[in-house]
């Protein structure tokens, strides 16, 4: 599609543009300015985003949430640690 508009816009324009007399030459712009807006519409259209996009899908978990209960359930708080029981003469026992 590039290709062709700048193949019409650049050449065949140009070539219309010599070919015909002088009171038809307000023909040249108005054929470059509607491939231009033929051109612009067709982009736009070819690359309107599509309703079942993947890329444009939220995720249906919020992170954050996600990311909360990892941190409350996974605390490490008391990792390492073992129990030690002291008994009355002060020994401890594992």
């Amino acid at each position: 599609m590039v290709i062709c508009y700048i193949y019409f816009t650049r050449i065949i324009a140009i070539l219309l543009q010599v070919a015909v007399p002088f009171q038809w030459q307000w023909l040249y712009q108005l054929l470059v300015e509607s491939s231009t807006l033929a051109f612009f519409v067709l982009t736009g259209y070819k690359f309107q985003p599509a309703g079942d996009n993947p890329y444009l899908q939220l995720p249906q978990e919020d992170e954050e949430d996600v990311q909360m209960e990892q941190v409350m359930t996974d605390s490490g708080f008391r990792e390492g640690l073992s129990k030690v029981n002291k008994t009355a003469s002060g020994r401890e026992l594992l």
